[in-house]
């Protein structure tokens, strides 16, 4: 599976930090008094106005996979309508409506009309499609569920496309006195396209998989406050119906399910209480998850139903209190339950040449786990601040390698923010984890070398920190730098992960460099490393492998305005991503493999004419330079016996010019 490393890169680089934070929600304001504040700027509750955008344009594409950064899959025309509209009375009604990018292959409308606060009805559409590749191709015929082989190879679209549509409705009603919400939400989610996938008939076939299921949520509750406390009923549920039932081949039968149709529904409640003695947060659910769809009708499995069955509980609570005018204190704790409730069958066991009349049964896999978590937090004086925690987990898996894994973690940090124009943090941490006996069974895995370790069940001894500093010398220049490592040891381990480093930093800058002229740069950098040992014998470690992932993200921009007396505003943005995944195998015949190589550069130039106080023009230009290149896409027949896709690497310059008429209504 191909993993897009630039949308990792950029997500890593905006990982939050390690410092124990209680939130603003725990903020004591029952002191201050808000009679007087006022908004100065804001406008009228009864003022009508709206803004309404109408663009055209045309695109320059030669690969489907720039619709994912341009919102448009194919060179020609292109057009979109964006803006917003609010709408008020003196009786208390309010419409407020917003529209972005619709007729762009992602796009989304909300609409939302309320009564004196009190009563609200909402309706929203969002569409979302994202492309792999539309350079594949199939050496098989797929529909009406029957695989048929074609005389020739025909291209096909690898991509997903998304259509939900919204609605809800909320009331305030009085009850008693006291303030209550009520709820209810719906929404329902179209989705299509192809995807890859893989069958054996009886070589190993690539093919682009059909994609049509429908997922219908639901949501609905209630909530009473009172002075000190509050208290909550929430339901949740969600129907998913897949419209594909298998893949059948005519000669060789059942060849793949597709996802069987299932739902889910939960129920919880939750509260809060806030007394002299601290604030209380407490919070339980039990839930349901059903699975009750045929089956493939595959000879090898004579059940037609499988009559799958999950119940859930989930429990969270926790308290805070102030110690004096310094210290704070917070306790808290989770527990989550899955209890397989599915049904239980017998099947033959199949020896290399006969029957051995032996029977199995298929087991039901529990998991229960639970947490537990202890924070401080000391003002030292005014502007300086030090945090300390301590958090405990216990996991339980039925029919593992190791049905009991436990972890402590022990976690540090200071805040400064009493230097003039700095801000400084910085977060520690330390956690171990072991559990009980380590012994690889026959339910798991007959044939797995028991010196191997599962990453997520083995001892490991983790290391992380990170230092954030901000630093502003003048109301116009604004500085941050954050810097992080992690350090994974897996010390017990022979076979499989052995060891793995996290380590990055993220550098941002923003520069008012006059009334007019804003300019801005961003700039980080991550490196993952693992290592790995294995075993081609299935006895001791006798060949070990190195991955190394390195990520790029730079970035940089500007605005200028002011210009032609005060009627042209120019602007820019550029971003650079860059993602290199390379590995190398002391056991292979080449000790080094060919990396997994991606870029990309995108750029967005606007120029925005004021036309009257009322209207104005935009003329907008974007460009992206994508490249990437993966070792496992390889041509249809370049492997005998194995039937790709094709190959899937991509390589190409897309542009799009926009002029957008904009008119406040």
């Amino acid at each position: 599976m191909k993993y897009n490393l630039i949308t990792l890169a950029i997500i890593a680089a905006s990982s939050p930090a390690l410092a124990v934070d209680f939130g603003l929600a725990n903020a004591n304001t029952d002191g201050v008094n808000t009679s007087q504040w006022q908004c100065k700027r804001c406008s009228p509750a009864t003022a009508n106005h709206g803004q309404l955008e109408l663009g055209a344009g045309y695109a320059d594409i030669d690969d489907a996979h720039a619709q994912n950064a341009l919102g448009s899959d194919d060179s020609g025309a292109v057009a979109s309508m964006s803006g917003q509209a609010r709408v008020a009375n003196d009786s208390g009604w309010r419409l407020k409506a917003t529209a972005h990018d619709l007729g762009l292959e992602h796009g989304d409308f909300d609409a939302r009309l309320s009564k004196d606060d009190r009563y609200r009805l909402t309706v929203n559409y969002r569409q979302l499609a994202q492309v792999d590749s539309d350079q594949a191709v199939s050496q098989y015929h797929y529909g009406n569920d029957q695989l048929t082989p074609a005389a020739q190879a025909y291209p096909t679209t690898l991509g997903i496309k998304r259509e939900q549509i919204g609605v809800g409705l909320s009331a305030n009603p009085p009850l008693a006195g006291l303030p209550v919400t009520t709820y209810l939400d719906y929404r329902t989610e179209d989705k299509t396209g192809h995807q890859r996938s893989s069958v054996v008939t009886p070589s190993p076939v690539n093919l682009a998989k059909r994609v049509d299921s429908t997922t219908d949520t639901f949501a609905a509750g209630a909530q009473l406050q009172g002075q000190q406390w509050l208290a909550a009923l929430d339901y949740q549920g969600s129907v998913y119906r897949n419209h594909l039932d298998e893949i059948y081949h005519q000669t060789f039968g059942s060849l793949l399910a597709m996802d069987p149709d299932n739902e889910s529904h939960q129920i919880t409640l939750s509260g809060n209480l806030l007394s002299s003695l601290g604030q209380f947060d407490g919070r339980i659910s039990s839930g349901r998850l059903i699975q009750d769809d045929q089956l493939v009708n595959a000879a090898q499995s004579p059940i037609q139903n499988w009559d799958g069955q999950i119940d859930t509980l989930d429990a969270s609570g926790r308290y805070t209190t102030v110690v004096g005018d310094a210290l704070k204190l917070q306790a808290s704790g989770k527990y989550s339950d899955r209890d397989n409730q599915s049904s239980v069958f017998e099947f033959a066991q199949y020896d290399y040449n006969a029957v051995t009349g032996l029977v199995s049964e298929n087991v039901l896999l529990d998991h229960r786990s639970s947490d537990a978590k202890l924070a401080a937090q000391y003002r030292v004086a005014k502007g300086y601040r030090f945090d300390a925690e301590y958090r405990y987990d216990r996991d339980e898996r039925s029919h593992s390698d190791r049905e009991v894994t436990e972890q402590h973690g022990i976690g540090a940090g200071f805040k400064v923010t009493a230097l003039d124009h700095w801000r400084i943090e910085f977060d520690a941490g330390f956690s171990q984890r072991d559990g009980s006996r380590y012994q690889a069974n026959s339910v798991t895995s007959t044939e797995q070398n028991e010196l191997m370790r599962k990453y997520y069940l083995a001892d490991r001894n983790r290391l992380e920190t990170r230092l954030t500093l901000r630093h502003q010398p003048t109301s116009a220049l604004s500085m941050d730098l954050s810097l992080q490592y992690a350090s994974d040891d897996y010390t017990d381990t022979e076979i499989g992960l052995t060891d793995a480093k996290d380590y990055g930093y993220q550098l941002n800058a923003s520069y008012l460099v006059q009334r007019h002229l804003s300019v801005y740069g961003f700039a980080g950098q991550q490196w993952i490393d693992a290592n790995q040992s294995g075993s081609q014998a299935g006895g001791l470690a006798d060949w070990t492998a190195q991955i190394e992932d390195r990520f790029v993200t730079l970035g940089a921009g500007f605005e200028w305005s002011g210009l032609m007396q005060d009627s042209l505003t120019l602007g820019g943005d550029y971003l650079f991503a860059n993602s290199d995944s390379d590995a190398s195998n002391s056991g292979a015949a080449s000790t080094g493999f060919d990396d997994y190589y991606s870029y990309s550069h995108s750029v967005g130039l606007f120029a925005r004419y004021l036309l009257s106080p009322r209207s104005h023009l935009k003329l907008d230009y974007r460009y992206e330079r994508y490249y990437d290149t993966d070792y496992a896409d390889v041509a249809v027949d370049a492997v005998n016996g194995l039937t790709t896709l094709g190959d899937l690497n991509h390589n190409y310059n897309a542009h799009q010019l926009m002029l957008t008429y904009s008119i406040s209504l």
